[in-house]
């Protein structure tokens, strides 16, 4: 397992665990603070672009930490720099699935990545955030769920208003109950945790699977993020993580959801991020240390699936 580090904005080289981990397997930092102003929530192409170049040639087998949840959008560009079929897994407590602004960005880049022939699907597990409720009128991308190109295991059940057709989504089907006036996700909990990420994983496309792990899916004890936060447990996601390694090969990961001030964001990156997400006090306490301590234990877990 390679690990390397996207310095966007301090948080990882505040965890000298991982950052020694980080050197003692031969893993490289990549500095991109400078280019972070320009990723931060929205992706500016040139930056994009730029940040690119500095990662050179991709490896099968690499852990890629980037900071902040505000830069998840950067999963795309990692996942998709391997130039073969893939499908994503997605643990996140946000769907990240809105289809406007047609622009890269923390909201929009699920919708971003479907758009891409390479990807054949995207499997988001956990959301536990109001993002999910009357997805039709968040401008989700709708047509993905209905083909079962997208799947969303939504943490809790939730009726949610779907105004439009009969909805049917073939490929979660045993995901989601349907009924004539409504579409009712069916929640992760209190159900068989093993069973369903079993029943997930079968169902995968025949391609090795890209995970992307935003830590504001799991709860406050195990993550402080930039992000209003979910209810997994990091025992949970690593088991699911296991459970689907097992039945297709995993071409990397990357984990953000580390926390850092967002700083001066500009006029359309401040209305962007208001919009997109309840906004958080300065965590108490230090949350490095807290991030830390699971960023280790992703690292200790992943070493024997990466290879």
């Amino acid at each position: 397992m390679r690990i390397r580090i996207i310095d966007t904005d301090g948080s990882l080289m505040a965890q000298p665990g991982v950052m020694a981990m980080c050197a003692a397997t031969g893993g490289d930092v990549v500095a991109a603070r400078d280019l972070a102003p320009r990723l931060r929530l929205l992706a500016a192409r040139d930056a994009l672009a730029a940040l690119a170049a500095r990662l050179g040639p991709p490896e099968a087998g690499e852990i890629t930490f980037i900071g902040s949840g505000d830069f998840h959008h950067l999963s795309l560009l990692l996942a998709t720099r391997h130039a073969r079929a893939l499908s994503i897994v997605h643990f996140d407590n946000h769907p990240d699935w809105v289809r406007f602004p047609a622009s890269l960005n923390c909201g929009s880049w699920v919708a971003r990545a479907l758009e891409e022939p390479q990807v054949r699907r995207v499997v988001t597990i956990g959301p536990a955030s109001p993002d999910i409720e009357a997805p039709q009128l968040k401008g989700a991308t709708m047509e993905a769920l209905r083909s079962g190109r997208l799947e969303l295991h939504a943490w809790t059940g939730l009726e949610t208003f779907y105004a439009g057709p009969a909805f049917e989504n073939a490929g979660a089907s045993a995901a989601a109950g349907i009924a004539r006036d409504g579409l009712k996700w069916r929640g992760l909990a209190g159900d068989d945790w093993r069973a369903r990420i079993d029943a997930i994983a079968a169902r995968l496309p025949d391609a090795p699977v890209w995970i992307t792990l935003d830590k504001d899916v799991l709860g406050t004890g195990e993550a402080v993020t930039n992000w209003d936060q979910g209810r997994l447990t990091l025992d949970a996601v690593l088991e699911a993580i296991g459970t689907i390694a097992a039945h297709r090969p995993l071409l990397g990961m990357d984990v953000c959801g580390d926390y850092s001030p967002e700083g001066s964001l500009g006029m359309f990156r401040s209305l962007l991020a208001r919009l997109d997400r309840s906004q958080r006090p300065v965590p108490q306490g230090d949350g490095a240390s807290v991030n830390e301590a699971t960023n280790l234990r992703i690292l200790a877990a992943m070493g024997a699936l990466l290879q």
